[in-house]
């Protein structure tokens, strides 16, 4: 009977610690949740915060969405990381607190307890590993930022290297900050935790198999952009032609170069484009920012050569922007069958427009004004027989002689105006 009544008694101490921890784990997981909650609620306030104190051109205003997302997804595996271990822990009690399930409880308490040393083994022995490998990256650091220095104020002319200049220090800069992490990489990948695992070799072969089946297009623009950076091909504010593409050089990175037109567009051409066929630079020649113009007219045999040079250089000295140091010249480029082609080079002045566009359209403009002005008609004559008339433009409100005023256009609703095309 006493030994009924001790089974008994024990069954029900059994039964009151584990009602008791179960209440403690209940308590211990809502717990959890709310620091959970706690903590993501202030880690988000101080992303936002930190996004306001930097303005919306830092990195962190550009990445703060993926922030949370990641600060949430560290928070929670935390939560339910330890609250995995407390319902171990619970079990663990309870099943000791009965006879029969006690050897049960024994060995998960014991399973529990081996993970842990493991881990805590584990970590305690790659803290050597991780010192030496942050050690590694602090000194890369440290000649990241002093090369980041010296080549920036040679990109900025405060410094002058012989083998290195202002147009070959920015990309120089960037290829000398990937080889010292690359080192620094090289270095520290033996001292990282699970670098000599099985699993940790395999993702590496992966990784480079991946990226070597996968880059090979990405590898050749850079290789086209590098050779176009030191090469000095193009430089930024440079005014080029690259295949139809006309404009001023913006940027030369290294998989694209940019090119703004006069047109309100900006092209982007790969590096591998631009490698690969012939390019104009009408700017490499001339001196303090100043860019070539120049543009052809085809005159017949019937007109005197001196007089068409004549009229083409009176067009260059009206045109606003046009140099006069160096003077605009003409040049007979062909004689053709039926005609002349004369060009016309001259060079753009600091107080040129801004857009080679701008500038030739005046300078078309001024040439139609003093042929039409001198009765000489712009035509490619493929004829029999001269045409009655020279095919000019008559003085009026659409060719004004020289120094008049050019009349407005024609408005809707006039009578007896007309346009002849």
């Amino acid at each position: 009977m006493s030994t009924a009544g001790n089974a008994a008694d024990i069954w029900w101490v059994g039964l009151a610690w584990t009602a008791a921890a179960t209440v403690v784990a209940a308590l211990l997981v809502r717990l959890l949740w709310l620091v959970q909650d706690k903590a993501v609620a202030r880690l988000r306030a101080w992303l936002v915060l930190l996004r306001r104190k930097q303005g919306h051109a830092a990195i962190v205003s550009t990445y703060v969405d993926h922030a949370n997302s990641g600060v949430q997804w560290v928070v929670t595996a935390l939560s339910w990381g330890l609250i995995v271990l407390v319902i171990d822990l619970w079990a663990s009690f309870v099943l000791q607190q009965f006879s029969w399930t006690r050897s049960w409880g024994l060995r998960s308490f014991d399973w529990l307890m081996d993970v842990l040393g493991q881990f805590f083994s584990a970590t305690l022995g790659a803290v050597p590993g991780l010192l030496t490998a942050l050690l590694i990256f602090g000194l890369a650091r440290l000649v990241s930022q002093a090369q980041c220095l010296l080549l920036e104020r040679v990109e900025r002319g405060e410094v002058r290297l012989g083998w290195l200049d202002k147009d070959t220090a920015g990309p120089t800069r960037r290829l000398a900050q990937v080889v010292v992490w690359l080192f620094a990489l090289a270095m520290a990948y033996p001292y990282l935790p699970g670098s000599n695992s099985e699993a940790f070799k395999g993702l590496s072969v992966l990784a480079g198999l991946m990226l070597s089946l996968g880059a090979s297009s990405v590898v050749g623009q850079a290789m086209s952009g590098l050779s176009l950076m030191y090469s000095r091909a193009l430089r930024v504010g440079e005014y080029v032609k690259i295949g139809d593409t006309e404009g001023t050089v913006t940027q030369v990175g290294l998989f694209a170069t940019r090119v703004q037109t006069g047109m309100g567009e900006e092209v982007i051409l790969p590096n591998s484009v631009v490698f690969g066929q012939p390019v104009r630079n009408f700017s490499r020649l001339v001196e303090d920012g100043q860019f070539v113009l120049h543009t052809a007219v085809t005159i017949g045999y019937s007109t005197p050569w001196r007089q068409v040079h004549a009229m083409l250089l009176e067009a260059a000295s009206r045109t606003p922007g046009v140099a006069a140091v160096p003077a605009p010249y003409v040049i007979q480029s062909a004689l053709s069958d039926f005609y002349v082609e004369y060009r016309l080079c001259a060079q753009g002045n600091n107080n040129a427009p801004r857009r080679r566009a701008e500038a030739l359209s005046a300078l078309h403009a001024n040439v139609q004004d003093v042929f039409n002005e001198n009765g000489v008609q712009i035509m490619s004559p493929h004829y029999l027989a001269d045409p009655p008339a020279p095919q000019v433009v008559p003085a009026g409100p659409w060719a004004p002689q020289r120094g008049e005023a050019l009349q407005p256009p024609a408005q809707r609703g006039q009578r007896g105006a007309s346009v002849g095309l």
